[in-house]
């Protein structure tokens, strides 16, 4: 059946400390639907579209690469890869260290990872090993969960290595400015800046400036890393990123006549270079992904969603490739706002089976046009809804992502906007509130659930459940 699944993203479940920004009159029309109709509360964990997608579509809760990396360390086949007995040997047969340069972002998964590869390492014991932590999220909210990142690899190397430095990754992006690049790379080699021996403190402090994380300015934890010229540089990463300012910076450093500048570079997963990095492992298609389950169910997709975000989420909705999918469709979102006849319009005459339209509401900076902006994706929401009463039309309606926020309002009061779990409304006349209720779950299973509203010989498990005769005694 054709199913339109309604993405309000920013739009949340407001917590006890939150501004009531949601109310009946600003929209009736949700409120209606979340009384007559299937509700629940689902947990996100991200707060960008891209992390949503990812999750959504390749039904996990972290980059698909954390779970290659764990597969591989898990059978055994990391200690024989080439690249990493490389590193060994380099290690064994020249007085260096190894500067290990991890890209943190939330996930606690990366700190088991890198003490697996940490114990592999320590077979040659007595070598000098540095974590360099390099902050990736875009979000100053991050700061508590990166907190609990940090402490963890903190602790879970504590065993086998030191961390050294902790900088942002706009540091070392060829988008940045040299001159600050050239300034962490001093800092490496003399290890004279910033200095701060507690996580918490620092992010404390950086939180309340609202900078985002990738933005830190590098600051030292412990000393013992300045850089030498034999040493290993192993870039820990999960995406491919472009590297070229940095690796050329760190080649150019001049040891003096008589010191040749023989630092070795290895990565994790490929990285953009003018020459080939040794790394450890290749990035793979997932298995998982809407773009399998359309082959599978014999379906075609609709998105619309903002030009800027298309790239990334046709990269996760085809399981991590950005491959021209024939049989997906994408839809500018600003081309139809919230013009009702025109969304309408395209639900009516596109023959996809499955419609994702994508609101993003946390540009809003005030109350007033936050509430301005609900109100409007509400009109569209009735009007969507006024085609299910007449035709066979499954809605969804959702979120994949909440949001923190302080706006001011009309009296310029600043009004604290917290949203956690994300809402989830099914809309249909074959499964009721009557029968079905929507288990706890979170947004990794949201597509599952359009999977079954579209064709019923889906049999993955979803959060929908059927209610026994109990149940219905017991909460009627």
């Amino acid at each position: 059946m054709k199913t339109v699944l309604m993405l309000i993203n920013g739009f949340g479940i407001e917590k006890d400390d939150s501004f009531e920004v949601y109310n009946q009159e600003i929209m009736p029309t949700f409120d209606t639907l979340m009384k007559k109709y299937i509700f629940a509360r689902l947990t996100s964990g991200v707060n960008t579209i891209y992390e949503g997608y990812r999750n959504m579509s390749l039904e996990i809760g972290e980059l698909y690469n954390y779970h290659i990396y764990t597969r591989e360390s898990d059978n055994g086949n990391i200690k024989q890869n080439n690249t990493i007995n490389q590193i060994l040997t380099g290690l064994n047969t020249r007085k260096s260290k190894l500067h290990l340069f991890a890209f943190v972002d939330t996930s606690l998964k990366i700190s088991d990872n890198i003490k697996s590869f940490l114990k592999t390492v320590n077979e040659l014991k007595d070598k000098k090993i540095y974590i360099h932590i390099v902050l990736t999220s875009t979000n100053y909210e991050d700061y508590p969960r990166i907190l609990d990142t940090l402490s963890k690899i903190n602790v879970d190397i504590s065993e086998y290595a030191t961390i050294g430095m902790v900088i942002g990754l706009e540091t070392i992006l060829n988008s940045n400015p040299i001159v600050e690049l050239n300034f962490f790379l001093k800092t490496l080699i003399t290890e004279v800046g910033e200095r701060w021996q507690s996580f918490k403190q620092k992010l404390d402090v950086s939180y309340g400036t609202k900078k985002s994380p990738t933005s830190m300015k590098p600051f030292v934890v412990n000393n013992g890393f300045a850089l030498g010229s034999n040493d290993l540089f192993m870039i820990w990463n999960y995406d491919n990123i472009d590297l070229t300012n940095f690796i050329n910076g760190v080649k150019a450093i001049n040891y003096g006549k008589e010191t040749t500048n023989n630092i070795s570079f290895y990565s994790l997963f490929p990285i953009t270079y003018s020459e080939q990095i040794p790394y450890v492992l290749n990035y793979e298609k997932s298995e998982k992904s809407l773009a399998a389950n359309m082959k599978g169910l014999n379906f075609k997709s609709l998105v619309m969603s903002d030009t800027k975000d298309i790239n990334v989420i046709n990269y996760y909705l085809n399981g991590l490739d950005n491959v021209n999918n024939q049989d997906i469709t994408y839809i500018d979102i600003n081309q139809v706002g919230y013009d009702v006849e025109k969304i309408v319009n395209i639900i009516n005459t596109y023959p996809q089976e499955l419609t994702i339209i994508n609101y993003d509401i946390t540009k809003s900076d005030t109350i007033e046009k936050l509430q301005e902006e609900l109100s409007q994706i509400d009109k569209v929401i009735e009007g969507i809804y006024n085609i299910f009463i007449n035709n066979d039309l499954n809605i969804i309606i959702s979120s994949i992502y909440g949001m923190e926020k302080t706006l001011p309002n009309e009296k310029e009061e600043m009004c604290h906007v917290k949203y956690d779990k994300v809402p989830i409304i099914y809309v249909s006349k074959q499964i009721t509130r009557k029968d079905y209720i929507i288990n706890d779950g979170n947004i990794n299973d949201l597509l599952k659930i359009c999977y079954k509203s579209i064709n019923q010989n889906y049999y993955g498990e979803t959060m929908l459940i059927k209610k026994n005769f109990l149940y219905k005694l017991i909460f009627k």
